[in-house]
């Protein structure tokens, strides 16, 4: 029996049909989102914005490693706000994502906190107390806790800037992140050659960004650009068994 010759036809068939298969697995081999942080403008004292009435506090600081403690010291957080938060953290052998939805009301801090497709973890804490629950889950535990409203985050403490020692600040200036005007903190490298950069939005006293690099690897990144500040969140005070803990304690 003679061999089959493929018609132009069949030939274009199978053509078609190796180029999907190709998208496909493409597709799927496409990882997870990463952290980037927005296009930033390095070195910028009179940013835009910085002119205005509501920063007369900072406008009267120069920004240097001397003076960018005190400049932060009277940034005011506002009281309420929900925003989300991206975290990624590289270890050896790989890397995690981690999401955060934020909603602070007060001293009040609620977190629900998804790594990489895992089960959520749900706190809400007043600084004192903490009652955490997974999934959709209808029991919770409670348990006494002092982290701070930065701490429940998985970011940064805020406090962590003003206690530094000075001699650790290598850079500070203010500089444009995406949109935000920010006071940007860079320190020296510490005995294990880490280098912490962060980004505080002068507007609102946010921690917008941060980063942990050794060299040029990066071991730890958080972004969170926008914050919602208008919006009630009494709602998300709420224990899986209905029980309202904020504003009514």
């Amino acid at each position: 029996m003679g061999k089959k010759v493929l018609k132009p036809v069949g030939m274009v068939v199978i053509a078609l049909i190796l180029l999907v298969l190709i998208f496909m697995l493409r597709g799927s081999l496409r990882g997870p989102a990463r952290v980037v942080l927005p296009e930033e403008t390095a070195n910028g004292e009179n940013i835009s914005g910085a002119d205005d009435g509501e920063n007369d506090a900072i406008n009267r600081v120069d920004i240097r490693p001397s003076t960018v403690q005190d400049a932060i010291a009277v940034l005011e957080r506002p009281q309420q706000y929900y925003r989300t938060i991206v975290i990624e953290r590289y270890y050896s052998g790989g890397s995690c994502i981690e999401q955060a939805e934020v909603f602070v009301s007060g001293g009040w801090t609620r977190v629900d906190l998804t790594k990489d497709g895992a089960e959520s973890r749900h706190v809400i804490s007043n600084g004192k107390t903490s009652y955490i629950w997974y999934g959709g889950s209808k029991s919770y535990y409670t348990g006494a806790s002092s982290l701070s409203a930065d701490e429940e985050q998985s970011i940064p403490t805020y406090e962590d800037i003003l206690r530094m020692d000075v001699q650790r600040i290598a850079l500070a200036d203010y500089r444009l992140l995406d949109t935000k005007d920010c006071i940007y903190v860079e320190t020296v490298p510490d005995g294990g050659g880490y280098v912490e950069r962060y980004w505080v939005c002068v507007s609102d006293g946010l921690l917008v960004a941060a980063e942990k690099v050794c060299g040029e690897e990066v071991v730890y990144r958080m972004a969170s650009m926008n914050a919602d500040t208008e919006n009630a969140m009494e709602e998300a005070f709420v224990l899986p068994d209905g029980t309202q803990l904020h504003p009514k304690e």
